[in-house]
């Protein structure tokens, strides 16, 4: 009797792993094509004096542990282009915030009605403008508040909301 219990334990044990092995790169999987596609941006605040909006389709991307230089991060990306109604035609943000709380990483370039504005911070001796930047999540998306100069030195207030963030695909190790 003892034998049959070590034999069926034997061949159970390995396909239950398995199975929980296949749970977790499930949960751990990005989200599909259609929810990407489905995120909608909203854009709004003023650049240099001069209110900007734009509402559409983008991307907005999160990852809580990434790493940039070998230092640990959490990662958030959007991209966007604008639908013929806004006054922002394009925008990319992307922001590495640091575990070991060093400086944030910020790279923002807004291509509006008004002009082009861009922001390049925590990178030595490449920073444009200054900036600041507060997440607020909300769900399975947030919003991302930015308060700065760009390098031009026009103050920038900006929000931008996405309705879900889908999960960032490493690029090399």
């Amino acid at each position: 009797m003892h034998r049959l219990l070590c034999l069926i334990a034997v061949l159970l044990v390995p396909g239950l792993a398995g199975q929980a092995a296949a749970q977790e790169r499930s949960q751990l999987a990005p989200p599909t094509t259609k929810v990407a596609e489905e995120i909608s941006v909203t854009v709004g605040g003023k650049v240099d004096g001069k209110k900007i909006s734009g509402n559409g389709a983008g991307t907005c991307s999160h990852a809580a542990d990434a790493s940039i230089h070998g230092v640990s991060a959490s990662l958030w990306t959007v991209q966007y282009a604008a639908a013929k109604d806004g006054s922002v035609k394009q925008l990319n943000l992307t922001l590495w915030r640091p575990k070991d709380e060093g400086p944030d990483q910020l790279s923002l370039t807004i291509d509006g009605k008004s002009g082009l504005y861009r922001i390049e911070t925590g990178n030595p001796g490449q920073t444009k403008g200054e900036g600041t930047v507060t997440i607020l999540p909300s769900g399975p998306g947030g919003r991302l508040e930015i308060k700065g100069k760009d390098s031009g030195g026009k103050p920038l207030h900006l929000t931008i909301d996405c309705t879900a963030f889908a999960g960032v695909e490493s690029e090399g190790d």
